[in-house]
């Protein structure tokens, strides 16, 4: 059999074992009668097919340039991430023995590379003589490992990780059809590796409230876990990227009025770890009235003391105070803390004043604020931080104005919602800490969304990553697949409402 004939039968070999089909949409394995269902969904993928051989590409990479060709309003962190190695690409290109692998040291070997010159296989080619040798994979250990200091700077290489943060008290409404100045704010250049949304009494359309965020946001993002309790919401999102490198989630809820049947006081927190570095996050509702401080502290130590987390992940010298368990926390939500100030003198203070505050400035009332006082005696919140408020109080509002309260209760102007963060100070022989202090880039309101009587208030932070361990129970790439999906339909939906109405129609 001459070279031409076996040629020919490799190519109807191919044919056979990789018969043609659309590209993979959400980078986990979908049946041709899914993809036949939704030939809507074709547009928005973010991938093509470069070939004659039509190729399931696992949408994890995001050229920054391509992106912004095809789509300037989706903007992409500017870390340099590649796709992430499957199991089987564990071996670096000092154990080849082809003097080609040298060519793609350091490039990510996933489905993109299904065309290679070398066959038909999608994956990387592990030689068994490899394979049998001891130290061709570490272990938990290794260099190689999934988790660990080279896989990290390969997706990672400055080891910074960005998170925004969001807190919204719902008022029971349903949210505006328009969150992009919630979700996307324009003050931010680009969209943060991580976002996490509590709400309080929150709307009862959960899903709905989840899709409208993931329909917001758009395909970078995957809904990692979400976690109610009463009317309390959190819900968080991750870079696709990123997924393969979280362990699974972990949640734990506690209502401070265990006695009542509707439940709008207490929190609702999720957890998980990103490589080596573990992150917890906490929605609260406290005690509501100007005079309840002592209720609001013992509400936080409720909270503190009863949370059970971590439950599996791994945890040295785990403390009865869950802060104390994790490299990050993030509290957030109404905390109903006030002005110890007059009314009358909250709103002439307004009229007088135009946001936001200079940063250098001091604040006309903060010193009358019920929360910075129990941060600055550690009644509550011991070792938190808060980023300075430029912003106007966010509540009580009018519904659907921007007057503060009009109504029979004269509430007073305050800030009641808010964002506190804390950082492990894990700290080496020398006395210098492990990790970069943990950064607020900004902290800010929502003023032009008026469907609650609140503000939502929203923070951008900055983390730096560290490795991990193979141990840790990994999430592998789970997310809620139905929120995407969904959430992506109607982005396209609304997609093509707007080039609809732009088009021109002419007659000739």
């Amino acid at each position: 059999m001459n070279s031409k004939s076996k040629l020919t039968k490799k190519s109807g070999l191919s044919s056979f074992v990789l018969p043609r089909k659309p590209p993979n949409k959400v980078g986990i394995s979908v049946t041709r009668s899914q993809s036949a269902k939704e030939p809507h969904m074709g547009h928005i993928i973010i991938s093509e097919v470069t070939n004659d051989l039509a190729v399931s590409r696992r949408p994890l990479r995001f050229d920054k340039n391509k992106m912004q060709g095809r789509n300037n309003t989706l903007n992409i962190t500017n870390l340099d991430r590649h796709n992430s190695l499957s199991d089987s690409n564990v071996c670096s290109s000092d154990y080849s023995d082809n003097p080609q692998d040298d060519q793609v040291k350091d490039k990510s070997v996933s489905h993109e590379n299904i065309s290679d010159s070398k066959g038909l296989n999608s994956l990387y080619l592990i030689p068994i003589s490899k394979a049998r040798q001891r130290n061709f994979l570490q272990g938990r250990i290794g260099a190689n490992s999934l988790l660990g200091p080279n896989e990290l700077d390969r997706i990672c290489p400055n080891r910074e990780i960005t998170i925004f943060v969001g807190t919204w008290n719902m008022n029971g409404h349903s949210p505006p059809n328009e969150l992009n100045d919630f979700v996307l704010p324009v003050s931010m250049e680009h969209v943060p590796d991580i976002l996490s949304f509590g709400t309080q009494e929150s709307t009862s359309e959960r899903f709905e409230w989840e899709v409208s965020l993931q329909e917001t946001i758009g395909p970078s993002h995957l809904l990692l876990h979400s976690v109610s309790l009463g009317t309390l919401h959190l819900a968080t999102f991750i870079r696709r990227d990123l997924i393969w490198y979280v362990s699974i989630p972990e949640e734990s809820s506690l209502s401070v009025r265990p006695g009542t049947a509707f439940r709008t006081k207490g929190a609702v927190a999720s957890s998980f770890m990103i490589f080596g570095t573990s992150f917890l996050f906490v929605t609260a509702h406290l005690t509501a009235h100007e005079e309840k401080v002592k209720e609001r502290v013992s509400d936080v130590k409720k909270i503190v003391h009863s949370m059970d987390l971590p439950k599996i992940l791994p945890c040295k010298n785990k403390s009865q105070d869950v802060t104390q368990n994790f490299d990050y926390v993030f509290w957030f939500g109404d905390l109903n803390f006030r002005l110890s100030t007059p009314r009358a003198k909250v709103l002439e203070w307004l009229s007088n004043t135009s946001f936001p505050l200079p940063p250098h400035l001091p604040h006309g009332y903060m010193h009358h604020d019920q929360l910075c006082s129990v941060l600055a005696d550690g009644a509550a919140f011991r070792g938190f931080n808060e980023a300075k408020i430029t912003f106007p109080p966010t509540y009580k509002y009018d519904p659907g104005t921007q007057n503060f309260d009009s109504s029979s209760k004269n509430r007073t102007p305050a800030y009641t919602d808010r964002i506190l963060y804390k950082q492990k100070q894990n700290r080496r022989f020398s006395g210098i800490a492990e990790n970069p202090p943990l950064q607020c880039l900004i902290y800010d309101s929502v003023p032009s969304i008026t469907t609650s009587d609140h503000k939502p208030v929203w923070g951008v932070f900055k983390a730096h990553l560290r490795p991990g361990l193979d141990t840790i129970p990994l999430a592998a790439g789970l997310f809620n697949r139905d929120v995407y999906l969904e959430g992506l339909r109607r982005r396209a939906t609304a997609l093509g409402s707007i080039k609809d109405n732009t088009s021109v129609c002419s007659v000739q």
